[in-house]
């Protein structure tokens, strides 16, 4: 039996010290990571999932805002059309790989900074809950081994450099376990076991976790966020185009935005400006994290 000392036996005043040195050598992990995150934020951005409904607006805004954006694509037909490519391929910063197919993950990773994951299973449904996905597209193959499968792709490519930014576009409503017959192929268990993959790997992230997604233009609505499916609007939606704008915003503020985890959604009121994203970020925020 352990010894009984003074408010308890010595072995639980060990564990407790080694779990206060754990928790004070993760926290200073965390920071270093931010502040690589920072140093490493005015450098190439990749977005994969770049020809996809969300992931085209991000790049677009990166580009129009002059930022040094790569596109990781399927195809090279699909890119002209919506990213409105001529060569399509590496000398516009355009590559054609598979996530599904990490050997190809290499050239676009090479020399980037920050990476936004706006890859995501596509349910065909005819009508649902008839639904189906194309070969290697189910929820296990892209937001699952190929989720992993960038990340360590980009810790690769940026472990020389201290890492780089990663910013996720997940779902919100992973707090509810799917039926064991769902008939989208468990895309939120997927998504949920990669944000904690993304989590516990050491690189500065942000996930963001958008309710309904709207194909919509910017809508002239409020942008608010929350945690653990908590957010209470009707109807529960976001703009893409929204979506495009935090994201970008997040790569933009690293020493905000890098470590949270939120919910995103939209209600009636004041349309959220440029200039006022960053509030959002902050917002998104753990109360008992320090301000920034």
């Amino acid at each position: 039996r352990a010894p009984i000392v003074a408010g308890g036996c010595a072995s639980c005043v060990c564990l407790r010290g080694r779990a206060a040195k754990m928790w004070r050598l993760a926290a200073a992990a965390a920071l270093a990571a931010i502040a690589r995150a920072v140093a490493a934020a005015p450098g190439v951005v990749v977005v994969s999932g770049a020809t996809g409904r969300t992931g085209a607006l991000v790049y677009a805004r990166l580009s129009a805002q002059g930022a040094a954006a790569r596109a990781i694509v399927r195809n090279a037909t699909k890119a002209r059309e919506v990213l409105g490519c001529v060569a399509c391929d590496a000398s516009e910063g355009v590559y054609v790989a598979d996530v599904t197919r990490p050997e190809t993950l290499t050239a676009p990773m090479h020399g980037v900074a920050a990476l936004v994951i706006a890859t995501s299973a596509v349910p065909i449904c005819d009508p649902y809950p008839a639904c189906r996905y194309v070969d290697r597209g189910r929820p296990v193959d892209v937001d699952w081994h190929g989720a992993r499968a960038q990340l360590a792709a980009f810790a690769e490519a940026t472990a020389s450099a201290g890492f780089g930014q990663v910013v996720l576009i997940s779902t919100m409503g992973t707090t509810e376990p799917e039926q064991l017959d769902d008939p989208l192929g468990h895309i939120s268990f997927y998504k949920l076991n990669f944000e904690a993959e993304l989590m516990a790997s050491a690189l500065p992230f942000t996930i963001v976790k958008p309710c309904g997604l709207v194909d919509a233009g910017l809508a002239q609505t409020q942008l608010v966020t929350g945690h653990d499916d908590d957010l209470d609007v009707s109807p529960p939606s976001v703009a893409r185009a929204d979506v495009a704008r935090v994201v970008v915003a997040a790569l933009q503020h690293p020493d905000v935005a890098a470590g949270t985890r939120f919910d995103l959604c939209s209600r009636s009121g004041p349309a959220t400006t440029d200039e006022a994203l960053v509030d959002t970020l902050r917002s998104a925020r753990q109360r008992w994290r320090p301000e920034i």
